[in-house]
C-alpha cells in the first residue's frame, strides 16, 4: 500500500495562503508546494505558458532553489496559454533528448488520454537523474480544457511512473483538512460563502491541531482515514539511469 505525506494546517500558513485571496484551496496548496521543490536548470512547464494562473510565480522566479536562475519553456496543446511550444495531440514534444532538468506539470496530466506515451516522452526529454514535479486533482469535480479523463490513487501514480522508468517515487497529499475538502468538493452553495469557507479552514486548524499534536508532517497508507480523500497529490520522480541506458 502507497505510502502518503501530510502538511498539518496551521494558522501561519492560514494566514500566508488564504488572506485576501479567493482562489480555491487546491491551488493555493499546489501553487505553495512547488515553491518548496527548489528547482534549478532547465524547466520545461509541461502545460503552462505566459497567461497561465501561476506565470507570475515562474517570472519572479519562485520555483528556483536560493541563490538559482531557471530557464524556463513551456508546452501546451492552448494557443492562449500562449506557451514557447504548441503542441498537437498525439505528437512528439519538439525538444531534443535528455535536454531537460526538471519537467513541471500541474493541474494537466488528468486532461491526458494517452498518459503511458505522455510519460514515456516526458522521459525522453529529461536528463539522466531529471525530476518529474505535477500536480494532479483527486476529490476534485470533473473539469474541461479540453476533456476530464482520471483520478488516480497513490498506487496508480507509483505503478505508471515505475512502469514508465521512473524511481525514487515520493506522494504527498495537497488537503488542508476534512471540512475544506468537503466545502470545495460541494461547490459550497448558498449564503456567506466567504464566512464559512474560513470558517471550514480554521475548523481544519483546530482539527489538525488535536490529532496530530506536536508533528507538522505526518505519513501513512493511501486509505489511512486522515489521507484517503485528499483535494488531490504533489508527486515528484527522478528519471531512473537505467530509462536513460536504454535510449542510448
Amino acid at each position: 500500500m502507497s505510502e502518503v505525506s501530510f502538511v498539518k494546517p496551521t494558522l501561519a500558513r492560514y494566514r500566508a495562503l488564504f488572506f485576501g485571496n479567493r482562489m480555491s484551496v487546491s491551488r493555493l496548496l499546489r501553487d505553495e508546494r512547488i515553491m518548496r521543490c527548489g528547482l534549478s536548470g532547465r524547466v520545461l512547464d509541461f502545460g503552462g505558458g505566459a497567461r497561465v494562473q501561476y506565470a507570475s510565480d515562474v517570472q519572479r522566479q519562485r520555483w528556483a532553489a536560493p541563490g538559482q536562475t531557471l530557464e524556463y519553456c513551456s508546452a501546451n496543446i492552448d494557443p492562449a496559454a500562449q506557451s514557447t511550444y504548441l503542441l498537437r495531440i498525439g505528437e512528439p514534444l519538439p525538444l531534443d533528448s535528455a535536454s531537460c532538468d526538471v519537467v513541471v506539470s500541474l493541474s494537466t496530466l488528468e486532461h491526458v488520454y494517452e498518459l503511458e506515451g505522455t510519460l514515456a516522452e516526458i522521459g525522453r526529454v529529461l536528463k539522466s537523474g531529471g525530476r518529474l514535479v505535477f500536480s494532479v486533482p483527486f476529490m476534485f469535480r470533473v473539469h474541461g480544457h479540453p476533456d476530464d479523463y482520471r483520478r488516480g490513487t497513490p498506487s496508480f501514480w507509483r505503478r505508471k511512473l515505475g512502469e514508465a522508468g521512473f524511481e525514487n517515487v515520493v506522494v504527498e497529499a495537497l488537503a488542508w483538512g476534512p471540512f475544506s475538502t468537503g466545502q470545495e468538493v460541494s461547490g459550497l452553495p448558498g449564503p456567506f460563502k466567504a464566512i464559512r469557507r474560513h470558517a471550514g479552514l480554521l475548523l481544519d486548524i483546530l482539527w489538525g491541531a488535536c490529532r496530530y499534536r506536536g508533528r507538522i508532517e505526518v505519513a501513512g497508507r493511501q486509505d489511512d482515514p486522515f489521507l484517503a480523500a485528499p483535494l488531490g497529490y504533489f508527486i515528484e520522480a527522478r528519471k531512473a539511469s537505467a530509462m536513460a541506458s536504454a535510449e542510448v
